[in-house]
């Protein structure tokens, strides 16, 4: 007797707010904030933003700021709380600048 194995995969399916409809290649690429209640949330697919010129939001120059800021803190030792090494203030400078940039 023949044994069956299990072939199915659980596939990793998400939504196109732009097209509307499934996509295995929905990224988060806006968040739109509330004063009250959620927010919302915007995933796009990979041919929606090469169409629409659409980034991730992992991919924003904020995003990207912020992460080699988190970087650089988790290894100084100079830099806490309360006051930061040249280069921290450096890259602290260039993250507040992104935010002032939106590309929406």
């Amino acid at each position: 007797m023949a044994s069956q194995t299990n072939t199915s995969q659980t596939a990793n399916v998400g939504w196109c707010h732009w097209h509307k409809g499934p996509s295995g290649t929905a990224v988060l690429v806006h968040v739109i904030e509330q004063g009250s209640g959620p927010g919302v949330r915007l995933y796009a697919c990979a041919p929606c933003r090469e169409q629409r010129g659409l980034v991730p939001a992992s991919e924003l120059p904020d995003a990207a700021a912020y992460r080699a800021y988190l970087i650089h803190t988790q290894r100084c030792t100079v830099c806490t709380d309360s006051s930061r090494c040249a280069e921290g203030s450096g890259l602290w400078q260039v993250y507040k600048d992104a935010l002032a940039v939106h590309a929406f």
